[in-house]
């Protein structure tokens, strides 16, 4: 096959020419796809470290959680352990010894007063308390005697007795005509003489279940 020749003049032949314009435009595309690619990977991989961040923060927060819970059960048992032990010792210190209460009676009873019956009623723990900060109880007597002014020596030596106020004569009266008895009936407010400086055997007291 033979050469092919142009033969219009080199003025007539159409010119390539080059549209800068779309090349532009197609530049500007290809950088704004590539930017919105690069900005979607970053996106991504950032979002995926925040919701790992997140996980350990919600992991964290339930094991603070169980942890204050645990906390709080401690700090109620160790607030029912002190109640438990302030109340054994309000019972400790506003106790009243028997023994030392009798002990003291039969060192002030006349030789002529003997003794029927003897009752030391206990006041509840928590109720009213006399002006030395002890519990209320009562002590009453009933007691028998050949002469009133062996009543009248009771009564002086009950109130001679730190553990007693308000030592009062409820009834005396002729029993036995015959023998000359009288009947007597004392009573007597027990109060708590024991120092509150004294230290509490607290130490010593289990509380059930805590």
């Amino acid at each position: 096959m033979g050469r092919r020749i142009n033969l219009l003049p080199p003025s007539e032949r159409p010119r390539t020419t080059t549209d800068f314009a779309a090349l532009g435009l197609v530049v500007f595309v290809i950088v704004v796809l590539f930017g919105l690619a690069l900005g979607y990977f970053f996106l991504s991989t950032t979002l995926d470290d925040r919701q790992r961040e997140l996980a350990d923060l919600e992991q964290e927060t339930l094991k603070l959680e169980r942890e204050a819970a645990e906390l709080d059960q401690y700090d109620a048992l160790a607030s029912r352990r002190a109640k438990a032990e302030d109340l054994a010792k309000k019972l400790y210190a506003g106790r009243t010894v028997v023994f030392d209460i009798l002990d003291e009676i039969s060192l002030v009873v006349p030789e002529r007063v003997w003794f029927s019956s003897l009752e030391l009623t206990v006041a509840e723990p928590g109720g009213g308390q006399d002006a030395r900060g002890g519990q209320q109880s009562t002590l009453t007597v009933e007691g028998k005697t050949f002469d009133f002014e062996d009543v009248a020596e009771l009564l002086v030596r009950l109130q001679l007795v730190p553990s007693f106020s308000s030592v009062v004569l409820r009834d005396a009266a002729l029993e036995d005509e015959a023998s000359g008895v009288k009947a007597v009936s004392v009573e007597a407010q027990v109060i708590n003489t024991q120092s509150p400086d004294v230290p509490l055997p607290v130490s010593s007291i289990e509380v059930g279940g805590l």
